[in-house]
């Protein structure tokens, strides 16, 4: 005889009470590696960040600022690491020396902390200077619609039942419905969602604790279960018993969601925005931060979306775009330290970007247009030495290189999306998953991390 005619014949006999009909939803589990995209959306200014030109008076024909200059400070020899260059902070951010030396030393602070594990992707062309079609070419490899996000990609390809594989806080996080796209900025919000019986009343009366010292619902849970058992025992109708066996099973099943609330406790107790570096700066990104991070490490995430604006500079670049950009690696800076603490920074690669880069040369009002060449920065758990790959011209227009050392080369190629795309999959491991023939990216090989 068969089991499931067996089974059914049990079913029907009312003999089923020790053999579930129900099992819960198997989940996939943590993945060994997570991804974290960091958008600066609007478009950044990757001159006055990792690819500086300095007062090169390239577009003297185009702008009478700075004599046509694509910055307006010179470069600063000691603003390297390895093969890496910063910009220095013009004095037209601010009047205020305390505000220029602030962002000095978070540009400052950022690149000699991470060098070591950085890798400064430069003359990448996006052929566009839409901000729509520049986030799309950016973050999935491809210009026309229908790829998911490159962070979307890797959740469905490791883990794509895990509760929240892929949580997203903006930018482009298309998803070709490969994955659950989840948003999870707030931690009150994810509190309430991953422990809706967490409650404090007026009084001060705990329901239930972050850490669970203190838990009386596990008494209402104890009693429902309970009497799930004493009615079970006492039905004989067989779809009724299995109506009950389903709902016993559902009740059973604690949700890995509480552990996100413990862990996010922590990180929020012992990881000081303040300290890292500045107090209410990138207060936003920090806080999608944290979220994410907890998520990662509570084995309910593998990948996610950071978002942060305020780059579109068609006016007063100097006086907007390194304010944000100061902050924008602030709030990386303490997404590492959150990962450090969490235990997990060994095991994230974090990669930043943007629509596309902004004009090599100042408007009629001192800001920069749109422009499609532009620069992409990636954190990885292995040791770089401060790499550089890929290369634009002083004029700030993309230069062909060769496919294996990154460098200027007259009869190399000229790096696109669609090509750090392809090295981020292989990265992360999943360049040659099933996935990929579905979202082929038919490109040469770019050896970017080696």
């Amino acid at each position: 005889m068969k089991r499931r005619n067996f089974l059914q014949m049990m079913a029907a006999a009312g003999l089923t009470a020790q053999a579930p009909l129900w099992a819960p939803k198997a989940h996939a589990s943590a993945p060994d590696r997570f991804l974290i995209v960091v958008n600066a959306s609007g478009g950044w200014d990757p001159t006055s960040l990792c690819d500086p030109k300095g007062l090169n008076r390239a577009y003297q024909d185009k702008s009478d600022r700075y004599e046509g200059s694509t910055n307006s400070v010179e470069l600063d020899s000691n603003k390297t690491f390895g093969s890496i260059q910063w910009s220095a902070v013009p004095e037209g951010v601010s009047n205020d020396e305390d505000v220029r030396q602030r962002i000095n030393d978070q540009f400052d602070g950022f690149f000699t902390t991470y060098g070591n594990r950085l890798t400064v992707i430069n003359g990448i062309d996006t052929g566009t200077n839409n901000h729509d079609t520049g986030n799309r070419f950016v973050w999935s490899g491809r210009e026309e619609t229908g790829y998911p996000s490159v962070a979307a990609y890797y959740a469905a390809a490791v883990s794509p039942t895990l509760p929240m594989a892929y949580i997203s806080n903006g930018g482009y996080d298309y998803t070709d419905s490969l994955v659950s796209r989840a948003r999870a900025s707030s931690a009150g919000f994810v509190g309430e969602v991953a422990d809706p019986n967490l409650y404090y009343d007026d009084r001060g009366f705990v329901y239930r604790t972050y850490d669970r010292s203190t838990d009386l619902y596990a008494r209402v849970t104890a009693a429902q279960q309970a009497r799930i058992e004493r009615q079970l025992e006492n039905e004989a109708l067989p779809l009724r018993r299995k109506q009950l066996q389903q709902l016993l099973g559902v009740r059973s099943t604690e949700s890995n969601l509480s552990q996100l609330t413990v862990v996010l406790d922590d990180i929020q107790a012992n990881v000081d925005r303040d300290l890292n570096w500045n107090v209410n700066r990138a207060e936003s990104l920090k806080s999608q931060a944290e979220v994410v991070v907890a998520s990662m490490a509570a084995g309910l995430t593998a990948s996610a979306n950071l978002n942060y604006g305020g780059f579109d500079t068609h006016g007063n670049h100097d006086a907007n775009a390194y304010p944000q950009l100061g902050d924008l690696l602030e709030g990386v800076h303490f997404l590492m330290a959150a990962l450090e603490h969490a235990g997990i920074a060994d095991r994230t690669t974090v990669v930043m970007g943007a629509d596309f880069g902004r004009t090599p040369y100042y408007n009629s009002g001192n800001g920069k247009d749109h422009w499609p060449v532009t620069s992409m920065m990636v954190i990885t758990p292995q040791q770089t030495g401060g790499r550089v790959f890929g290369a634009s011209t002083d004029a700030f227009m993309a230069q062909p290189v060769n496919l294996s050392s990154g460098q200027p080369d007259a009869s190399g190629v000229v790096l696109t999306p669609e090509h750090v795309n392809r090295e981020i999959r292989r990265l992360m491991g999943v360049g040659s998953s099933t996935l990929a023939a579905n979202y082929p990216l038919n490109v040469d090989d770019f050896r970017i991390f080696g």
